[in-house]
């Protein structure tokens, strides 16, 4: 959390008053269980980890007075469902291009990050921040 911090200052510093910065995130809700928590870590991608801090106490630290969360995540289920679909659509041409291992893996994953999307277990988000 302290190089998402850093990077936040370090993109108020750059802004002029009354500009604005936005950026999409993936991230783990609050108030999950230590069980669901670690699910929502392993089913979503590699790079999702809260730390349990909230986005907004993170992006209030790093000095941004007004944030508005625009909820992404019904849209999020609708891409991981497609990228689904579409890989099993396609499954002879990927199992030749990637192997079957490779193909068997990125599915299971897949499907579980669609499963932990569903029970609320992963959001994405549009952060528009202003100073």
């Amino acid at each position: 959390m302290a190089t998402k911090l850093s990077v936040l200052r370090a993109c108020r510093r750059a802004l002029r008053p009354g500009r604005r910065m936005s950026f999409f995130t993936i991230f783990v809700p609050d108030g999950l269980s230590e069980r669901d928590y670690r699910r929502a870590l392993k089913s979503g991608p590699t790079f999702v980890s809260s730390r349990r801090v909230n986005h907004r106490e993170l992006l209030a630290a790093a000095g941004f007075s007004s944030v508005e969360e625009i909820d992404l995540t019904a849209e999020f289920a609708a891409t991981t469902r497609g990228w689904l679909e579409g890989r099993a659509r396609y499954r002879a041409e990927l199992v030749g291009a990637e192997g079957a291992p490779a193909f068997e893996e990125r599915q299971a994953d897949s499907t579980a990050q669609l499963a932990a999307i569903e029970a609320g277990l992963l959001r994405r988000g549009l952060f528009v921040c202003e100073l």
